[in-house]
């Protein structure tokens, strides 16, 4: 297994076991009080769940893609860097009690931004090395 898919497939295990821990926690915190509001740790919960699924299956497009080792294992760690930053910023969030991230223009929104800043090329390289690849 290249050095890029590796990348993908510990982020993504990182990821299941992150929405895992953060459910349990979201789990224990309904369990004494179902009328709190828990948004953006729920939040939290699917994205590590969705993010580590989306980082194991684009390990399918690493191995399709014909690009260098370095192009494919930068994208890899942009992707898997992005989903840390995705991750804490919907903890950030939760932390501080927001409701309404863009509306508060919390800290959380910013490390989001960070998250977005890093998928985008991330993603876009492995897309080009897919295409190349058909």
């Amino acid at each position: 297994m290249d050095t890029a898919s590796k990348v993908l497939v510990v982020g993504g295990v990182l990821n299941l076991a992150f929405g895992l821990l953060v459910g349990a926690l979201l789990a224990g915190l309904r369990t004494r009080n179902p009328e709190a509001e828990h948004r953006y740790l729920l939040t939290a919960h699917k994205a590590g769940l969705q993010q580590g699924l989306m980082l194991l299956g684009l390990t399918w497009a690493a191995a399709l893609s014909p690009l260098a080792a370095g192009a494919e294992t930068l994208a890899a760690g942009l992707l898997a860097a992005s989903t840390l930053f995705l991750n804490l910023a919907a903890v950030v969030n939760w932390a501080l009690g927001v409701r309404d991230e863009f509306k508060a223009r919390s800290p959380g929104l910013a490390v989001g931004g960070v998250s977005a800043a890093l998928s985008v090329p991330g993603l876009a390289i492995l897309a080009w090395g897919v295409f190349q690849g058909l």
